[in-house]
């Protein structure tokens, strides 16, 4: 009777631990089973976020380029049909902004009972607009002055200099990590805008007028660069709200003081005295004047909506890359439209615009290829400690 006892406990004791096994073996696959596919979502989400990224990009990107063309060139027509005024033409780069208030009110009724994290206060948001619209103030002001005493290839050689200061500021103020193919697409690029040095270009400038011209230029590229990696760190000190309507709202307020001073430069110099007179020695009409300051208007903020959009997205160097990128597409567009000849200096410039463009994709194009490496290894691991 005890040996009958002991080999019932003896077997009642092996079934035990072998129902124990199996459900932890269930328990364990289940367990695999949650964490895959978790791994597969994680993954999933990270290639989705990487295609929008990569989306907005793009379109802020034809913004920039295609608002930058357009403008420069309807700018151009409206002094070869004969319109003089440089505030007048000033004012229609910034005009444009009310453009954008039907989206940034629609934003703010739509994500109203949303508070902002880490928010700053509106006095703090307004000194930061007044800012950076005095900084595009003085800095178009110092171009302005750049292209009256300089000749044209020396005014572009100076003012190509913009993408390297860019690139000092941004290492010093925003940490951008500057690569070998980082470098060799700054240099490409800087070339490709100022390859009209090579020009052959006589001036009679006298040397006040040249050191003059030459210490504006210098003054605004610096200033520019330097905006630019101010727009970036604001970006990620003030404005943390991570939306789209920030973008805007920037655009928007910048463009709205840059407007006023203008405003305020047309009425103080008297040149709104001679608008009427402009308007009828209009060679292609009236209409025509008006059509072309809006067209102009509406270029330029669309400009400035994708050039403040890839300071947001991407970086205050990339937005750079893609200005200097596009002032050397402007010659292409030019010689669709306006007949211009396309010589072989032009086509230089073009191929090595994009050169240095193909450059800076491909360094980003690195880092998200390093960056997913980094994410399917640190699963590996969490799978291999599974």
């Amino acid at each position: 009777e005890k040996r009958f006892i002991q080999t019932f406990l003896e077997k009642a004791s092996v079934s035990m631990d072998e129902g124990a096994h199996e459900k932890l073996l269930h328990l364990t696959f289940e367990e695999a089973e949650r964490t895959e596919s978790s791994e597969n979502a994680k993954n999933s989400s990270f290639e989705s976020s990487k295609f929008i990224l990569w989306l907005q990009i793009f379109i802020f990107t034809f913004f920039t380029v295609g608002g930058q063309a357009a403008g420069t060139l309807l700018g151009r027509v409206y002094y070869e049909q004969g319109g003089k005024s440089r505030w007048i033409a000033t004012l229609a780069q910034t005009a444009g902004f009310p453009i954008l208030l039907p989206f940034i009110f629609y934003s703010s009724a739509k994500n109203h009972s949303e508070q902002p994290v880490n928010s700053a206060s509106i006095f703090v948001r307004a000194l930061v607009y007044i800012f950076l619209g005095l900084f595009q103030v003085v800095n178009s002001m110092s171009f302005t002055v750049g292209v009256q005493y300089l000749p044209a290839s020396t005014y572009s050689l100076i003012a190509g200099s913009q993408l390297a200061f860019n690139a000092i500021t941004s290492f010093l103020l925003n940490g951008q990590k500057i690569t070998a193919i980082i470098l060799n697409s700054i240099v490409l690029l800087s070339l490709s805008s100022s390859a009209v040095i090579f020009q052959n270009e006589t001036g009679d400038s006298g040397e006040i007028s040249l050191l003059i011209g030459f210490t504006a230029t210098t003054f605004g590229s610096l200033g520019y660069a330097l905006q630019f990696s101010l727009t970036e760190l604001a970006f990620q000190k003030v404005f943390k709200s991570g939306t789209l309507k920030e973008v805007m709202k920037m655009s928007f307020f910048i463009c709205l003081f840059v407007t006023l001073t203008s405003l305020t430069g047309l009425f103080a110099s008297g040149n709104w005295n001679d608008l009427e007179k402009e308007i009828g020695e209009y060679r292609t009409g009236k209409l025509s004047y008006v059509i072309n300051l809006v067209c102009t208007a509406i270029s330029w903020q669309l400009y400035a909506i994708g050039s403040v959009g890839l300071v947001y997205k991407a970086s205050a160097l990339f937005s750079n890359v893609i200005i200097n990128l596009g002032s050397s597409v402007v010659p292409i567009f030019a010689m669709l439209f306006l007949k211009d000849e396309m010589s072989g200096l032009k086509v230089f410039s073009l191929l090595l615009g994009l050169w240095g463009y193909a450059s800076y994709i491909y360094q980003h194009y690195l880092d998200d290829l390093q960056a997913k490496t980094s994410e399917v290894k640190s699963s590996d691991d969490q799978a291999d400690n599974l």
